[in-house]
């Protein structure tokens, strides 16, 4: 029953609605229904389970990537997604996302550097890591130097200037905001020999937000990639 409210984002507490237990009895009435703790406990089952087998799936990896993604919401809440990335023992790509969570402050670098590292602990991967792909956020500056200087004092070889990797994806997004500002602002320079109509203008600017879609998109089909709310 979990799998609908996770793949559809339902709140829990929908569970206590007697209008829609009444239609899932209509639908099934050999249902057995269960109340939001009884769902809560199923979805944390299933998390322990999926992280289980993603450690199991860790251990014949040799290195590990990683990349991580903070932001924050327009209520001001900071999120956190991590995605690691691997090669197995028969030369097979391998990717798990295995964090998404609020991190209750700002996403500062010491913040940031504290779940990063409980990750790797996590996962007994600190030993395994290879490259990190995060933006170019000022916070990330100071959380790469302070990685090094972390691993480096525990005797793991790990050097930022070789294994970080700027997010592409980051870069592309910042360089349309700039170009959709300079659009509004009508102060694209003689330099640049565009010559856009109403329409056209109307169209690059909602490609900005078709590419938050998109991205929202992609996050859905990672999750949903190794099939873990199907059983």
């Amino acid at each position: 029953m979990y799998q609908i409210f996770v793949a559809l984002n339902l709140s829990f507490w929908i569970i206590e609605n007697k209008h829609f237990r009444q239609l899932l009895q209509m639908l099934r009435s050999e249902i057995t229904l269960v109340h939001c703790t009884k769902l809560s406990n199923m979805i944390f089952s299933k998390y322990d389970e999926i992280q289980a087998k993603i450690k199991q799936d860790l251990k014949e990896s040799r290195q590990i990537s990683i990349m991580l993604n903070a932001w924050s919401s327009s209520q001001k809440v900071a999120y956190l997604k991590v995605l690691i990335y691997w090669m197995n023992v028969t030369f097979q790509y391998c990717e798990h996302f295995i964090e998404f969570t609020s991190l209750q402050v700002k996403h500062t670098d010491h913040h940031l550097m504290q779940k990063l590292f409980k990750i790797l602990n996590t996962y007994n991967i600190k030993n395994k890591l290879f490259n990190i792909v995060i933006d170019n956020a000022s916070n990330n500056d100071t959380l790469k130097k302070k990685l090094e200087r972390a691993l480096n004092r525990r005797d793991i070889s790990w050097n930022r200037a070789q294994n970080l990797i700027s997010c592409m994806t980051h870069i592309i997004n910042l360089v349309t905001q700039e170009f959709i500002r300079a659009i509004e602002s009508k102060t694209l320079n003689d330099n640049f020999a565009v010559s856009l109509n109403d329409d056209q203008v109307e169209n690059v600017i909602t490609s900005n937000n078709l590419c938050i879609v998109v991205k929202k998109v992609f996050i859905k089909m990672i999750m949903q990639k190794d099939n873990a709310f199907t059983n």
